[in-house]
C-alpha cells in the first residue's frame, strides 16, 4: 500500500530565524563576572562564566596570560600577590566531603592547588583579612532560599530531598571563620554567628569586628527588614548600628576600622550612602550622592568616599567629599562616566582595587562590545581610562549577529510632567518584519523587573528572556523604559512607585509608546508589551489598556494576596512597596485591588511563560492568571510552564523555546502573520 509522503516542514520565517540566531550567539558567549587585581597590581584574577562552566583566569594589566586558569569562583588574593583563595566545586569520589564545595588555595606561580576544607553550604561571599592570616565566609545552608536575582531556587548541595521539609530555623545564612597560618594544609571553619540571625551581606578586614545586614527571618523577605549591626566574631554578639527605611547593601569598613559605610535604597539596592562612626554612632547621609552600588572609605582621606553606581542608563565612578559639619552635605566629583555598565558582583557597578588603591579592575559591558575585564589607573594622566585585559569572544558570531543593532538613549514626558528616560534598540536599514523596506517599525516595549532595577546600556540586555537585541535585529523597534521605580535617576525616582504600583509607572510606559509613534519611529497601532517579574505584572496591567495588540507575561506576580503568603519574599516585598498588608482587612482589600487576576480579562492576547520551580513568583501565580483570563475573556490566552526552571530560565533549550513562542505570539497578533511555534505539529 502506497503511503503518502510526510508534509515538508514550513520554512522558518526570517524574523524567527534572526531571533534564534542572536540568542544562540549570546548564549555562546563567555561572560566575565568580576575582576580582582593582586595587592601589588601586577596581575588580575578574572572570574569567567560560559557554556563550559565557571573558571578563574589570570592576566596581567597589559592583557597577557599570567598563570593559567582554574575551575572555581570568588577569587581572593593573599597579601603575597602570589596566592589565591577561591571556592571550587565538588570533585568526583565517594563520601560527604566530595559532595561539598571546597575552600581551595592556588599557588599561581607553580600551579599547585590545596583543598583546605569543605564548605557546608553555598558561599555567597569570601573575605580575607588585610594581613592574610584569616578568612571569613558568608555561607547559605542547604535549602536556603534565593531571591529573584539568584534564580529564585533553593540552595541544593545534592539531590532534592524527598520530602522537602520547611522549618522556621532552616536555611540560614551564617558566617564561618577560619585562620590561615603559614604552611598549614587544612583550615578549620568555626561558626562565628550571629546566633538566631540571618546574614545578608558583610564587611570585615580581619580580627573580631565585622559589620553586617541581618534579620531574624531566614527567607529573603527578611532582607527587606534588615538592620546594620556590629558583630563580635569571638562570641557572635551584635550591636545595632543603623535601622534603615529600605534595604541595605554594599557595606564596607575603613582601613582604620573606625568608620563604616553602607548603601540604603528601596530594593535590589542602588541608593544613597550612609556613613557611620563606629565609636560614637554618628550617622551621616550625603544626599547629593545618588544611585551608589559600591562604596569605599578613601584610605588616604578620612573625609572622602569612593563611589561607583548607576548614572541613567550608564554608570559612573565618583569621589564624595563629606561636610562633617552638616549632616547630608557632600561635594560629589564624577571622575568617570559612560553609557556602559562597569560591572562587578551582583551585576551592579563594583570595581576592585589593588592594596594601595592605584589600580582598579572591573567588567565593562557596552553596546557593540561584548563584556571584557578592564583595568585603570586611579591617578595620573590616564586616571580611570579603562583598558581591556581579556580577549573573550573576539570577532565571534555574537558580534556579527548583533552588529546591525543600534542602541540610543531616549526620553519623554509622562502625563504628570515627570521626565522619563530609557533606551531604543533598532537595526537601521533592516526591513521591518513582514515587509521588504525600512520605515516606521512595529514596537516592542519590554518592562524590566524590580521595579528598582533598570535598563542599562549593555551589549545584550538580558532581562525579559534576552529578547531586546534579538527583536531589534529582526526589525522591531524595541523600547526599554526606565519608568518611575527604576534605579539610575535618584532615590526619589525609585521611591516614586511606592504606594502607586501600576498607576504612575504604567502612565510612564504608555506615554513612551505615544512619544515613539509621534516621532515617526513606531508604526501606529502595532505595539506589543513584554515583561519579566515586576515587569510582567506591569505588562499584565498594560494589556488591559487597549494600547497593545499582544502581551507576553514572564515569571510575574499577578495575585498580590496569594503572593504575600506563598512567595519567599512575601511579607517583605509588598510592605516595602506599599502594596498592602495581608494581616489587615484593609490591607487585603488593597492587595486584591492591585491584582490583575481580580480584574476583567483584557481584549489583548496574552502569552504567559513561567518556571515550574520559581519560589519568588510561584508558578501558581501563572496558573491563576491563565485560569482567570481564559475563562473570563474573549482574547486568546496561553500558558507554558518550563520544568526545573526558577525565576529566570537557565536551560538554553528552554530559553530558546520561550523566546520562539514569544516572537511567534507577536508575529501572529501584532503583524497578522501565520506564525506557529516551530515545536507545533505541522499539518498539510
Amino acid at each position: 500500500m502506497h503511503r503518502p509522503a510526510a508534509p515538508s516542514p514550513a520554512p522558518e520565517r526570517p524574523a524567527a530565524a534572526t531571533v534564534r540566531r542572536v540568542l544562540e550567539a549570546v548564549l555562546g558567549l563567555d561572560h566575565p563576572l568580576e575582576a580582582r587585581p593582586s595587592p601589588d597590581g601586577r596581575r588580575v584574577a578574572v572570574t569567567v562564566s560560559g557554556p563550559g562552566g565557571t573558571h578563574v583566569q589570570l592576566v596581567d594589566p597589559d592583557g597577557r596570560e599570567a598563570g593559567g586558569t582554574l575551575a572555581g569562583h570568588l577569587p581572593r588574593w593573599l597579601p603575597d600577590s602570589r596566592t589565591l583563595l577561591l571556592v571550587t566545586e565538588p570533585g568526583p569520589g565517594p563520601g560527604t566531603a566530595a559532595a561539598l564545595p571546597a575552600l581551595t588555595l592556588w599557588d599561581t606561580v607553580d600551579g599547585r592547588t590545596t583543598r583546605l576544607t569543605s564548605i557546608p553550604g553555598e558561599t555567597e561571599d569570601l573575605l580575607v583579612a588585610d594581613d592574610g592570616t584569616e578568612v571569613l565566609l558568608l555561607v547559605a545552608d542547604d535549602g536556603a532560599e534565593r531571591d529573584g536575582m539568584h534564580l529564585g531556587l533553593p540552595v541544593r548541595l545534592g539531590q532534592d530531598p524527598a520530602p522537602e521539609s520547611f522549618r522556621p530555623d532552616a536555611g540560614r545564612r551564617r558566617l564561618l571563620h577560619g585562620t590561615l597560618p603559614e604552611h598549614q594544609a587544612t583550615v578549620v571553619l568555626r561558626e562565628a554567628g550571629p546566633p538566631g540571625l540571618t546574614v545578608w551581606n558583610v564587611a570585615w578586614r580581619g580580627g573580631a569586628d565585622a559589620i553586617a545586614t541581618v534579620s531574624a527571618e531566614n527567607l529573603p523577605s527578611g532582607y527587606y527588614r534588615g538592620r546594620l549591626v556590629h558583630i563580635d566574631l569571638t562570641d557572635g554578639r551584635t550591636r545595632t548600628l543603623y535601622t534603615p527605611q529600605g534595604q541595605l547593601a554594599a557595606p564596607a569598613l575603613a582601613p582604620d576600622g573606625r568608620r563604616a559605610v553602607v548603601v540604603e535604597g528601596v530594593s535590589i539596592v542602588a541608593g544613597r550612602p550612609v556613613l557611620i562612626d563606629l565609636a560614637d554612632g554618628t550617622v551621616t547621609r550625603p544626599t547629593a550622592a545618588e544611585d551608589a552600588t559600591w562604596l569605599l572609605p578613601d584610605p588616604h582621606d578620612p573625609d572622602r568616599l569612593l563611589l561607583a553606581g548607576w548614572a541613567g542608563t550608564g554608570s559612573r565612578i565618583a569621589r564624595v567629599r563629606l561636610d562633617r559639619e552638616a549632616d547630608g552635605g557632600a561635594e560629589v566629583t564624577t571622575v568617570w562616566q559612560d553609557q556602559a555598565v562597569l560591572g562587578g558582583p551582583s551585576f551592579q557597578p563594583a570595581p576592585a582595587l589593588s592594596a594601595d588603591g592605584s589600580l582598579a579592575a572591573a567588567v565593562l559591558d557596552a553596546p557593540g562590545r561584548p563584556p571584557q575585564a578592564v583595568v585603570a589607573a586611579t591617578a595620573g594622566p590616564d586616571a580611570w581610562a579603562w583598558r581591556p585585559v581579556t580577549a573573550l569572544n573576539p570577532d565571534t558570531v555574537a558580534r556579527a549577529a548583533l552588529a546591525p543593532v543600534r542602541t540610543r538613549e531616549t526620553s519623554w514626558t509622562s502625563t504628570d510632567g515627570r521626565p522619563v528616560h530609557g533606551l531604543l534598540l533598532d537595526a537601521p536599514g533592516t526591513p521591518a518584519p513582514g515587509t521588504d523596506r525600512p520605515g516606521p517599525r512595529p514596537l516592542a516595549v519590554l518592562a524590566h523587573g524590580g521595579p528598582s532595577w533598570q535598563w542599562s546600556a549593555g551589549h545584550a540586555p538580558g532581562d525579559v528572556l534576552g529578547l531586546a537585541p534579538a527583536l531589534a535585529a529582526a526589525g522591531w523597534l524595541v523600547l526599554l523604559p526606565n519608568v518611575r521605580g527604576s534605579s539610575g535617576y535618584g532615590l526619589d525616582h525609585a521611591r516614586a512607585v511606592v504606594g502607586d504600583f501600576g498607576h504612575g509607572d504604567l502612565d510612564d510606559l504608555l506615554t513612551g509608546v505615544t512619544a515613539a509613534v509621534e516621532r515617526g519611529e513606531a508604526a501606529p497601532g502595532r505595539a506589543a508589551v513584554l515583561g519579566h517579574s515586576y515587569g510582567g505584572y506591569l505588562t499584565a496591567e498594560a494589556a488591559r489598556t487597549g494600547a497593545f495588540r499582544a502581551a507576553v507575561v514572564v515569571s510575574a506576580p499577578t495575585d498580590w494576596l496569594s503572593f504575600a503568603h506563598t512567595s519567599n519574599i512575601g511579607g517583605g516585598y509588598e510592605h516595602t512597596y506599599g502594596i498592602g498588608d495581608a494581616r489587615t482587612p484593609e490591607g487585603r482589600a488593597a492587595l486584591v485591588d492591585r491584582s490583575p487576576v481580580f480584574r476583567p480579562a483584557p481584549g489583548t492576547p496574552v502569552l504567559v511563560l513561567h518556571g515550574e520551580r520559581d519560589r519568588v513568583t510561584p508558578v501558581s501565580q501563572a496558573h491563576e492568571l491563565y485560569r482567570a483570563w481564559s475563562r473570563g475573556g474573549t482574547a486568546p490566552v496561553e500558558l507554558h510552564v518550563y520544568p526545573g526552571e526558577g525565576h529566570e530560565f537557565t536551560d538554553p533549550a528552554h530559553l530558546l523555546d520561550a523566546a520562539a513562542r514569544a516572537e511567534a505570539w507577536l508575529a501572529r497578533h501584532v503583524l497578522g502573520e501565520r506564525a506557529a511555534h516551530p515545536a507545533k505539529d505541522q499539518t498539510p
